[in-house]
């Protein structure tokens, strides 16, 4: 069970990165990150491309996340038809 919560934690992580890993990720502050979601800022080009690479990063670990958890249970199911 502690590996289930391990994974079950990880996946919320890849999923709700806070804004200021997401400003680290990109080498921005989290308060140039804020004025560009609020619209109050235009990003570059290579902000951009940047904030696109995070994406897909994220992307991969959440695809890597969904398919631990669903081992995970698929392994927990098996045990638990053992007994």
């Amino acid at each position: 069970m502690a590996r289930a919560r391990q994974i079950f934690g990880n996946a919320l992580r890849s999923a709700t990165p806070s804004v200021e890993i997401i400003a680290a990720r990109l080498g921005l502050s989290t308060s140039a990150l804020r004025r560009y979601r609020l619209g109050d800022r235009a990003p570059s080009p290579s902000v951009l491309r940047a904030l696109a690479g995070v994406l897909q990063a994220q992307a991969r670990a959440l695809e890597k996340s969904a398919h631990q958890l669903y081992e995970e249970a698929t392994n927990q199911e098996d045990q638990h038809a053992k007994t």
